[in-house]
């Protein structure tokens, strides 16, 4: 199965249901399907076609998603970029998958604008917060005349979805070429694993959507099985924000690294951390090792263990 036939199945099964929540926003699986249509539709017209290289220079949010979604509709292959790359890394990586399109918004756009001139793939920058007439596609604009009706031809199974580039055993970032059918599988034996099912809600706080534990475990697991994705904007890690953002949501997954949830264990009783958090079933952590006694002190103040869980991008994220 190709991702672009999982989320309009998914799409299909729960229409209404919220499918991105990032704060007063909301997006229905419907809303994700035909928003990702109209992406996609664009990308067409501005000649994008299948095997094409589209990167994306994006902060969370659910124009991630739905740029994500259209990218791959086409058979285009989606190439997210770590935000926090330097302008060296970002061309070196821009000279290795050579993207045609580059998704990106004006915080990040801005010191790339010197030196886009020498990536000759690129034929179009799109910003998320560029106004219509710019020097640069604006993302509303386009996305305001495209058509949202469904496209008819698409990838293959086994068509590259993704680009997504790890340091590996060399340090120095590789692309690993990674397949519709294996992030789709990924995200169902991934979502078995976790027992996730279309009542969760799980939150994403902190963790980058273009690393592989947040696309593939968070995202991906969740629209396989018709879950509730809340989208926490920003990047700060102060841990009791993310405590109001599980109680205000209702979270039952949460999703961290071992940095957040030894903050948890160090800020547990303080002023702020007294919040409802029994709608929690499960707590994974990846990216790092978790140190054991982190694990025994959450439990200790928390009630639960947190899921230690282990991977590599080569492998479509979790292994064990």
């Amino acid at each position: 199965m190709s991702l672009k036939r999982m989320l309009e199945e998914v799409a299909g099964r729960y229409g209404g249901k919220t499918a991105i929540t990032c704060g007063d926003r909301r997006l229905s699986y419907t809303d994700l399907d035909e928003a990702s249509n109209k992406l996609a539709n664009a990308l067409i017209k501005l000649g994008v076609t299948k095997g094409d290289r589209v990167a994306m220079l994006l902060s969370n949010s659910p124009e991630f998603v739905v740029t994500y979604f259209g990218i791959v509709k086409i058979g285009a292959i989606t190439v997210p970029l770590d935000i926090n790359y330097k302008i060296d890394e970002l061309a070196s990586l821009f000279d290795d998958c050579r993207p045609k399109i580059l998704v990106t918004e004006s915080p990040t756009l801005e010191p790339l604008i010197p030196v886009l001139s020498r990536f000759k793939s690129i034929k179009q920058v799109i910003d998320l917060g560029a106004e219509d007439g710019g020097h640069f596609l604006s993302y509303r604009g386009i996305m305001a005349v495209s058509s949202a009706s469904k496209i008819e031809s698409g990838p293959e199974p086994e068509d590259i979805a993704q680009i997504a580039y790890t340091s590996g055993p060399s340090f120095n970032p590789e692309g690993v070429m990674l397949p519709h059918h294996c992030l789709v599988t990924e995200a169902a034996i991934s979502g078995d694993g976790f027992q996730q099912g279309d009542k969760d809600i799980v939150l994403l706080y902190a963790l980058p959507l273009y690393h592989a534990f947040a696309l593939v475990s968070g995202l991906l697991v969740s629209i396989c099985k018709g879950s509730t994705v809340v989208i926490v904007p920003g990047t700060g890690l102060s841990i009791a924000s993310s405590m109001a953002a599980i109680e205000k949501e209702r979270a039952t997954i949460f999703l961290g690294v071992p940095y957040i949830f030894a903050l948890a264990v160090s800020m547990a009783g303080k002023e702020g951390m007294e919040r409802d958090l029994t709608s929690l079933r499960l707590c994974a952590s990846a990216g790092a090792p978790l140190p054991v006694d982190i694990i025994r002190q959450f439990k200790k103040h928390y009630g639960f263990y947190i899921l230690d869980c282990w991977g590599l991008t080569e492998a479509i994220c979790l292994v064990t």
